[in-house]
């Protein structure tokens, strides 16, 4: 399995969304803002789209998820309690439940409920390869309300005890780090995963001299 990187930004945000693919076929995950360069990457390579997988509902995780399910027929992957929460709509939404397995082309795929940064937020493992969207980054994690903090602590210890070490951890942005760093790196690295103690990762997370909002650590 390869995994194509693809950093994406609009104005103000700045994305990467990822092609995973084996033998032709491939699995859009959290397509965003440039459809020609995903699209002509799909078609130069002779790669046969799948399916597209969301990891939540946010604008720039899920800005061309319509367009590629309209233009290939393929479906689209949420939990299914993101879609109730924010009435997500999209062609061809298949919801999804903690710990479904769902076999898309050629790729088994487990889907891992993770809330906090959204109500309804999933990682993806794939093979070794985890995808976590805005839940957990290489550098820290996503932003979170006051009010979701505890589901964000409760996630981040459950990805934890759930990934081995050498897993691969893809996020939605970095901060400084290449995406794809193991497991293990974030054990060691990334505070977030040291604050084993709930009252310390709320107070630090929520703490009000941290940086830029849009810098999640």
């Amino acid at each position: 399995m390869k995994v194509e990187v693809f950093r994406v930004s609009n104005d103000v945000m700045k994305n990467q969304c990822y092609l995973i693919h084996h033998q032709g076929s491939g699995i859009l995950i959290d397509p965003a803002w440039d459809y020609e360069l995903i699209d002509g990457y799909l078609s130069e390579h002779k790669i046969v789209l799948k399916g597209v997988m969301l990891t939540h509902s946010h604008k720039d995780h899920v800005n061309l998820a319509g367009k590629f399910t309209r233009e290939y027929g393929v479906p689209v992957y949420m939990s299914a309690v993101e879609v109730e929460r924010y009435d997500f709509s999209c062609l061809n939404l298949v919801q999804l439940a903690h710990l479904s397995k769902v076999v898309v082309g050629d790729f088994e795929i487990i889907a891992l409920l993770t809330p906090g940064h959204s109500a309804g937020s999933m990682c993806y493992l794939v093979n070794g390869h985890c995808f976590t969207g805005d839940t957990i980054f290489i550098e820290g994690v996503g932003s979170c309300s006051e009010t979701d903090v505890d589901d964000l602590y409760d996630s981040v210890q459950y990805v934890k005890k759930q990934l081995s070490k050498n897993t691969l951890i893809w996020p939605g942005h970095s901060f400084g780090m290449a995406p794809g760093m193991e497991m293990g790196y974030l054990l060691d690295n990334n505070l977030y995963f040291q604050l084993d103690e709930r009252d310390l990762f709320r107070n630090f997370r929520l703490r009000k001299n941290r940086p830029d909002p849009l810098v999640f650590y």
